[in-house]
C-alpha cells in the first residue's frame, strides 16, 4: 500500500498533467482527458473534481455528443490568481495587472520625484496596486505573484538591489521582503532589460527565433538575452552587460555606454555647440533630447553624429552576434525612437562584418516590453506551484 507521501505526489503529477494539458489544448472533456493522457476515467474524475474544488478548473458547458449525454466541458480558470507586473523606470514606474492568460486588465503609473524618499516610493507602490484590484474588483488575496523589474543587478539571496547611480533611490532597497511581508505571496525581482528580451521572445518581434539579445539605449545601455529560446541571465544575474564593452580600439578607455547613452549623447552635442558648432540643433537642460533630435534630423551636424552612434552600436551588437551566434538583435529604449531609418543603418553596419546574416529590428513592445517580461516569469512561477 503507498504511503500517504507518494500518493499526494501522484495526485500532484496528475492534476499538473490536467492543467498542463487544458492550457495547452483548451476545452475538454472528462473522457478526452482520461483518452489523451493515458490515465483511467475514476482517476481522472477525482482529480478533476479537486481542481473544481479549489476554483483552478471550470465547466463551460456541454460538449458535441456522438450518442448519448453530452459531456460537461472543461477549462482552465485563468482568473484562479492574479498577477501583478512592475517596471520601475525611473520617473513613472508601470504597474499591470493581469490574470494567467498573460492579457493586460489594467495598468497605472505613479510619479516619482526627486525628494521621495524610500517609505514614500512603498506606499505610492502599494497604494497602486491596490487601486488595480480594487478598481477591477479582485481581491487582494488573489494575487498570485507580485513580479517587479529593477533597473541594475538584484542579489537574490539578500534581495538588495544595485542600481546604476541615476537610480539611486533604489539602491539597497529591499522591496521583496517589505512586499511579501504585506502580501504574502511570492515577489520576484528581475533585471529590466532581460525582462524587456522576454517580453520581445513570447510577446514581440522576436517570437520566431530562440536566440536573441535585446538592447536598450536610455540613461544606460544594456542588453537582455534569449538563448535557446530560454533567458540567459548568468550565474552573477549580470548578462548582458553591453554598457560596460569597449569597442573603440585599445586604447580608448570610454565604453559604449559613455558613448552611446542619452546623457553622454546630450553631454557631448551641448560641448560641440558651445565650442561654436554651427547647428540648428537646440538643447537645454530640461528639454528633451529626443525631441530636439527629431527636430533637428535634416541638419548634417546632428545626422553625421547620429550616423557615428548608429555605426558604434552596430559594431558592438555585431561582435555580441559573433560570439552567441545570435539571430535577431532588437533595439529598444528612448534612442530608437529619434528617425525611421535607424534600423537599417544599424543592421548595414552589422552586415558589413557578419559571416552570416542576423536581422536587426525595432521593439514591437516599446516601454510594455518589460511588464510583458515580468508576466511570463510570473505566471511560470504560479504554475510551478499551483496544485500542492
Amino acid at each position: 500500500m503507498r504511503n500517504a507521501a507518494t500518493q499526494s505526489s501522484v495526485r500532484i503529477n496528475n492534476q499538473k498533467l490536467i492543467i498542463e494539458y487544458i492550457v495547452k489544448n483548451g476545452l475538454v472533456s472528462r473522457a478526452e482527458l482520461a483518452k489523451n493522457l493515458n490515465i483511467s476515467k475514476p482517476t481522472i474524475s477525482t482529480n478533476v473534481e479537486g481542481l473544481l474544488e479549489q476554483d483552478i478548473l471550470v465547466e463551460l458547458g456541454e460538449g458535441n455528443s456522438s450518442g448519448g449525454r453530452k459531456p460537461t466541458m472543461l477549462n482552465f480558470n485563468y482568473d484562479h490568481k492574479m498577477i501583478i507586473a512592475v517596471d520601475l523606470n525611473r520617473n513613472a514606474p508601470l504597474i499591470a495587472l493581469s490574470n494567467l492568460s498573460g492579457v493586460i486588465i489594467k495598468s497605472t503609473s505613479i510619479t516619482i520625484e526627486v525628494a521621495d524618499d524610500k517609505p514614500l516610493l512603498i506606499e505610492k507602490l502599494t497604494g497602486a496596486i491596490n487601486h488595480l484590484m480594487q478598481s477591477t474588483n479582485h481581491p487582494l488575496n488573489t494575487i498570485g505573484a507580485i513580479s517587479i523589474a529593477i533597473p541594475g543587478v538584484i542579489d537574490e539571496t539578500t534581495g538588495k538591489i544595485f542600481a546604476n547611480p541615476q537610480f539611486a533611490l533604489w539602491t539597497n532597497l529591499n522591496l521583496k521582503a517589505v512586499l511579501e511581508n504585506i502580501y504574502h505571496v511570492p515577489v520576484i525581482l528581475k533585471n529590466d532589460i532581460s525582462m524587456a528580451a522576454l517580453g520581445e521572445k513570447h510577446y514581440g518581434v522576436g517570437k520566431q527565433v530562440d536566440d536573441m539579445m535585446y538592447v536598450s539605449i536610455g540613461l544606460g545601455v544594456g542588453a537582455g538575452l534569449i538563448i535557446n529560446g530560454n533567458l540567459f541571465e548568468g550565474k552573477r544575474k549580470a548578462a548582458g552587460e553591453i554598457g560596460y564593452s569597449r569597442i573603440l580600439g585599445i586604447e580608448s578607455q570610454q565604453t559604449l555606454e559613455e558613448k552611446i547613452s542619452t546623457e553622454n549623447i546630450k553631454r557631448t552635442l551641448l560641448a560641440s555647440i558651445e565650442a561654436g558648432q554651427e547647428t540648428t540643433l537646440e538643447l537645454s537642460f530640461t528639454g528633451s533630447l529626443i525631441d530636439a533630435l527629431k527636430q533637428a534630423r535634416n541638419d548634417s551636424f546632428v545626422q553625421n553624429y547620429l550616423d557615428d552612434i548608429y555605426k558604434t552600436l552596430g559594431i558592438a551588437v555585431a561582435n555580441a552576434a559573433l560570439i552567441l551566434d545570435l539571430e535577431m538583435i532588437v533595439i529598444g529604449g528612448v534612442l530608437s525612437e529619434v528617425e525611421d531609418d535607424m534600423i537599417l543603418k544599424i543592421q548595414h553596419h552589422m552586415d558589413e562584418i557578419l559571416p552570416f546574416k542576423t536581422k536587426a529590428a525595432l521593439s514591437d513592445l516599446k516601454n510594455m516590453a518589460g511588464v510583458y517580461g515580468l508576466l511570463v516569469v510570473a505566471k511560470n512561477r504560479i504554475m510551478e506551484v499551483i496544485v500542492e
